[in-house]
């Protein structure tokens, strides 16, 4: 362990909207929310903003509908809420259609980003110099789809990055209704190793849990055909595990174990939105119905709705216990 300055004493909380903006707040001791900064961010609409790991200092990315992705860096020096306190340090312009989904690695794995847009293009970046935010170099690239679907037909693009310090450096990306697992092989090259089987619709989320000690990790997936999915994925034996060349002379890597742990339509309609707490044992989903519920797993493993909580009530009254 090693310390370091994280910038804040609390929490802080960034949003993205289609005005263009990015609004950046601080949490109190009173526990209220008070604006840091809002600027004006891209030229389109801003569609996902994340943050990198604090001991890279106070870094967010974000991505939009005007085909990039832009780095800002917070400037402690410049008033709160005076539209000038976050410096935009870089923008990467690489993509040949409106961006959906980026996400910052695990601090472990350095200071990369990951990101996929409508050309169904996977690609991963990374910082140069981690103590300097202006110079980013693409690592990956990687064609999902033969030919992008088309502009008048729904699209939907997700990935998420496996936390974990005691596995292989592994990412899930989702495309359109498909979802696959990508790892890093012995020759630093991103090859695939699993897909998620069972989705009949669009993928409209994904979130790897935190593993916090167990051999297998855990996916979870919001589907647009009303279902959330929950996913086991484990290395293979020791026996089955010794890597190989292809047809093409290209070197694989054994696919992972790859089993559907469960699978639940209590939201009666698209699911949008999926997220593990800290120690990846709740599971949090969000769908059409309004409601958010909660997942837990039981002794048997398998995942249960411990309680659902209303947007259109307040209080105590909003939560049901289950």
């Amino acid at each position: 362990m090693k310390p370091f300055l994280a910038g804040h004493e609390d929490l802080r909380l960034a949003t993205c909207s289609s005005d263009q903006h990015i609004k950046v707040f601080d949490k109190t001791d009173n526990d209220e929310w008070e604006s840091n900064d809002m600027w004006k961010a891209h030229d389109s609409a801003v569609v996902k903003v994340t943050w990198a790991s604090p001991e890279y200092g106070q870094v967010l990315a974000s991505c939009s509908h005007d085909c990039s992705v832009r780095i800002f860096e917070e400037d402690s020096r410049e008033p709160i809420n005076s539209g000038k306190r976050w410096k935009r340090r870089h923008i990467i312009s690489d993509f040949k259609g409106p961006l959906y989904d980026l996400e910052f690695a695990p601090s472990h794995l350095g200071l990369k980003l990951a990101s996929i847009g409508s050309d169904g293009v996977f690609r991963i970046h990374e910082a140069l110099d981690p103590n300097s935010m202006n110079y980013w170099t693409a690592l990956v690239e990687i064609t999902m789809l033969s030919t992008p679907p088309k502009e008048s037909l729904q699209s939907c693009f997700a990935l998420s990055w496996c936390p974990s310090l005691f596995f292989k450096e592994s990412i899930v990306v989702c495309v359109l209704d498909d979802a696959f697992i990508y790892q890093k092989d012995s020759m630093g090259k991103f090859v695939r190793a699993a897909q998620l089987p069972e989705h009949k619709g669009l993928i409209r989320d994904v979130a790897w849990a935190p593993s916090m000690g167990r051999g297998y990790q855990l996916i979870a997936t919001a589907s647009k055909d009303g279902y959330v999915r929950i996913f086991k994925v484990s290395q293979p034996s020791d026996e089955a595990s010794n890597h190989g060349f292809g047809p093409q002379g290209n070197l694989t890597i054994p696919e992972l174990n790859v089993e559907l742990l469960s699978q639940f339509d209590d939201h009666q309609g698209e699911v949008w939105r999926v997220s593990w707490n800290l120690t990846g044992t709740v599971l949090a989903s969000s769908g059409d119905d309004g409601k958010v519920r909660f997942w837990k797993s039981s002794y048997s493993s398998e995942f249960q709705c411990m309680a659902v909580v209303s947007a259109e009530e307040r209080g105590e009254e909003a939560i049901e216990e289950v």
